[in-house]
């Protein structure tokens, strides 16, 4: 019995490493997969991942290749392309609630914005639709964890530092005859993502999406790229009614050359 009973005990050790092992060799792959499947649940277009590296001695961890695509009815592939992503997490909170991430740095991204034939802004409709992600409407990173703490099973998180830093912007506005732009984003920054109670993952990819795509938008109101447009619809208004009068005025030519050519004939007419 005591033979069968450490048998038993050794499989289980053996299961238990195997699957540790199994875990930890394959933590990549699995970050990897949660972001692609949270961050597309979250925008409602696919989101990509070249690669994922995580050093757990260090808590850093390095996310490349991170792309979002533009929502459907835009000729622009991406909305971000976010190239390198730096991670530092607080290894202390590993094994606590809320999990901290000290610092996260996306560094260089590109940002694709797009006004298309039908006048709407790429960017715009990427936030209606995180914002429709949302069943209980936009509420605050902190609101949404105090909600979610009562689920209990998922790990909530907080993130003391977010950085956006030297971003390029390129836009295209289809409108303009495919008119392009290259404007550089000022650094964008958040601080206490997830308040102290921390949020879920998918929360979290809300608040930030959200937040900087409104402030990637409010940049381009500055710099005049939807001004521009309007202008352009001005001009064009301004060229249909131009092109109306003149169709009128033709249209009142012929019919005074008719009556002409009437009042001619009567005349005619009457002298015989």
């Amino acid at each position: 019995m005591k033979k069968m009973f450490l048998a038993v005990v050794g499989l289980v050790v053996i299961l238990v490493a195997a699957g540790l092992y199994y875990l930890f060799t394959n933590l990549d792959a699995i970050v990897e997969a949660a972001i692609e499947k949270y961050g597309s649940q979250v925008t409602q277009t696919p989101v990509r991942v070249d690669r994922v590296r995580i050093n757990l001695a260090d808590g850093a961890s390095e996310i490349n290749g991170l792309t979002i695509a533009n929502p459907k009815g835009f000729d622009m592939a991406n909305a971000f392309s976010l190239g390198k992503i730096s991670v530092k997490i607080n290894i202390k909170s590993v094994t606590e609630s809320p999990i901290v991430i000290d610092e996260i740095i996306v560094k260089a991204p590109e940002v694709f914005y797009e006004i298309n034939a039908e006048r709407k802004g790429s960017l715009d409709t990427l936030l209606d639709n995180i914002m429709a992600s949302v069943p209980s409407g936009p509420a605050t990173t902190t609101e949404q964890s105090d909600k979610s703490a009562k689920k209990g099973d998922e790990p909530r998180i907080r993130i003391r530092r977010f950085q956006f830093a030297d971003a390029t912007l390129n836009a295209k506005i289809v409108p303009l005859k495919d008119k392009e732009y290259t404007l550089k984003i000022p650094a964008i920054n958040m601080d206490n993502l997830g308040g102290k109670k921390g949020a879920t993952g998918e929360e979290l990819a809300k608040e930030i999406m959200s937040r900087l795509t409104k402030q990637i938008v409010a940049v381009i109101k500055q710099k005049g790229l939807d001004a521009e447009l309007e202008k352009y619809k001005a001009q064009a208004r301004q060229k249909v009614e131009e092109e109306k009068a003149r169709l009128k005025a033709r249209t009142d030519e012929k019919i005074d050359e008719q009556k002409s050519k009437a009042t001619d004939k009567l005349k005619g007419l009457i002298k015989r």
